[in-house]
């Protein structure tokens, strides 16, 4: 048995060809991305070639809304534009399964932790957005028990996690099936990220602003990136400002409006990227009284002096009628003139159920119960992908059309919309410079990165377990250690070439001393076969109380694990690393990760640690 010792910011160790290639397989697998091959750099000459693939992820359920099992790849017949499109990958993924069973461990000593949850899983994961801003205070008041009824109801094994957009989008809780952990976080009063009773405030931080409510749904998005497997947001508001839609038409024009659906065309390929399905609820429950508008979305949806083009219908069409154009409601559209703005919000919700690939719920007093519905109605799913004949990736909208053949009687539910923007299309932005956005980026090529992030699912496809300690008292951090601090994204300040950045003030770092003890059956079977030894990676990273990376080991080294003798506590591999957190640090987020598979383990730690004997202090610190 070897062990390892990783010391932040000494070991520096180029990736084997191993991760060289599995990082390149991560970009394959990439949703709309594709494969991307870079050819020789002679005298300045690049050639670059690009493979995309398009995701397509089809929920398919009978007339009694069961969902439908056993259906082939040749059953599927996929449109882009009108021109029907090879399939090149076919999968379902039924969520209705059980995936893991919890085990009956030990008690554990003392912050040693193992990445095994308590709690079974089953299903794709699922986010709960409850969007404060856009929610009127009476309906945040009745909301409140529905959220906990839904919580405490859930299936068992459903992960969820849970963002609020109050004073800014927060992450109140990270991926997790345990229903007890997500009442007390919602009931939760801080310190730290936590809802509202009610949040009366909503118009200075973008009540029915559509660029915010688009930027928000592009983080999510972004947050998800890297996570295998399709994730259902579900948006809990009583108002869903994305511009849509025949009656508003697409936005041209102005330089505000032109910048608006530039981000909402962002925000639906990063969704797609992402294999995010998005669920509108509305929290108003019904609405007897409906207010009138002479236009459907006041000034914020543009100019309308332009008559409706049936050409512009959204795919999938608006809330019944199959155009685009509003059913009638109580009032019922029936034109600009006099139109019902409830009616106008609800065919806004189907067009982002439709362009997502979700299902929109509305004037229904049971919102717990439609929450309920979203989550059985996008846990099982057939998964498609093709490459698109239209190879021209311009920014422009593709529809999407997906049909049975020889089948009828089955509703299927899909992204019927996506924006084929280009790959590079935010590197000429400053904000591209920023460590979030190279993180962002960096989640593309590298899983790691993705599964390191707060919050997070936990993985067990590799297992481990883990002493945390801190050792000794927190001590000033040098004039190195503080540059290396600059570059997180807790400490980032925007360079100006004309204005050189002053030092920042030393903070004080507590040092953690992580004992990585690898126990994984598969790794242990290999050494038993006598394989080839496994390349381990290690990594650790700490976070705030809002989840903002404070530091990481990223990037820092790997750790051979090379023995292939098992110890008698069970134990195939061990491996040491420091990490030296500054002040604020909430959680620690820890990853193991075989770099020839990729097969990863993680797990979360929430700070301080527990008091430990002085004997056990002493041992881990020499």
């Amino acid at each position: 048995m070897v062990g390892t010792r990783i010391a932040l910011g000494v070991l520096l160790l180029a990736l084997p060809l191993a991760a060289t290639q599995a990082a390149a397989q991560a970009v394959a697998s990439t949703p709309e991305q594709g494969k991307k091959v870079s050819g020789s750099e002679q005298e300045g000459f690049q050639l670059r070639m690009e493979v995309r693939r398009v995701p397509v992820d089809v929920v398919v359920t009978d007339k009694l809304g069961n969902a439908v099992r056993g259906l082939k790849k040749d059953d599927f017949v996929v449109k882009e534009d009108k021109t029907i499109q090879t399939v090149l990958s076919f999968d379902y993924f039924d969520g209705s399964v059980t995936r893991y069973v919890p085990q009956k461990l030990p008690p554990l000593p003392a912050n040693t932790f193992i990445n095994l949850p308590g709690e079974q899983e089953r299903g794709p994961l699922c986010v709960l957005y409850y969007d404060m801003v856009n929610t009127k205070p009476e309906d945040q008041m009745t909301f409140h028990k529905q959220l906990l009824d839904f919580v405490d109801e859930a299936a068992p094994g459903t992960r969820i996690a849970l963002f609020v957009n109050a004073s800014g989008l927060h992450l109140i809780q990270g991926f997790t099936s345990d229903r007890a952990l997500l009442h007390a976080a919602i009931l939760s009063k801080g310190p730290g990220p936590h809802i509202p009773d009610v949040f009366l405030y909503g118009e200075n931080y973008g009540r029915e602003d559509m660029g915010a409510a688009a930027s928000n749904l592009q983080f999510l998005a972004e947050y998800l990136g890297g996570i295998a497997g399709r994730k259902n947001l579900i948006w809990l508001s009583g108002k869903f400002p994305l511009p849509y839609g025949p009656v508003f038409r697409p936005i041209t024009g102005g330089d505000a409006t032109s910048k608006t659906a530039e981000v909402v065309r962002k925000a639906f390929a990063a969704m797609m990227r992402s294999q995010v399905a998005v669920y509108p609820v509305d929290v108003k429950g019904v609405v007897l009284w409906e207010e009138r508008s002479s236009s459907p979305a006041g000034d914020a949806a543009g100019d309308l002096s332009q008559p409706n083009n049936p050409s512009t219908a959204p795919p999938g069409g608006g809330a019944g009628d199959g155009t685009g154009y509003a059913s009638s409601g109580v009032g019922g559209a029936g034109g600009l003139s006099g139109y019902s703005v409830t009616s106008a919000d609800q065919s806004q919700e189907e067009y982002i159920a439709s362009s997502t690939g979700g299902h929109a719920y509305y004037s229904n007093n049971d919102v717990s119960g439609v929450m309920e519905k979203a989550v059985e109605l996008g846990q099982s799913y057939y998964t498609l992908s093709y490459e698109p004949t239209n190879a021209k990736f311009d920014g422009s909208d593709r529809r999407i059309e997906v049909t049975l053949a020889n089948k009828s009687g089955y509703t299927l539910s899909y992204r019927n919309l996506y924006y084929a923007v280009p790959d590079d299309a935010d590197r000429t932005s400053p904000k591209s410079e920023t460590p979030q956005a190279r993180f962002v980026a960096a989640k593309t090529t590298d899983t790691l990165y993705a599964n390191i992030e707060h919050g997070a699912p936990m993985l067990h496809d590799l297992l481990f377990t883990t002493h945390l300690a801190g050792v000794g008292a927190p001590v000033l951090a040098t004039a190195e250690q503080m540059a290396q601090l600059e570059d997180s994204p807790a400490f980032f300040r925007t360079r100006h070439r004309d204005k050189p950045l002053k030092p920042l003030a030393p903070v004080k770092l507590q040092r953690y001393l992580v004992d990585y003890v690898v126990i994984d059956p598969q790794l242990k079977a290999l050494a038993a076969r006598g394989g080839k030894p496994p390349v381990l990676e290690f990594a650790a990273a700490a976070y705030d109380a809002d989840g903002i990376l404070l530091n990481s080991t990223l990037n820092q080294g790997l750790a051979s694990a090379g023995s292939q003798a098992s110890g008698k506590d069970g134990a195939l591999f061990r491996a040491q690393q420091e990490l030296e957190a500054p002040p604020g640090a909430a959680w620690i987020r820890l990853a193991v990760r075989d770099t020839v598979s990729d097969r990863t383990g993680t797990l979360e730690v929430r700070l301080p640690l527990k008091p430990e004997p002085v004997s056990v202090a002493a041992n881990t610190s020499n």
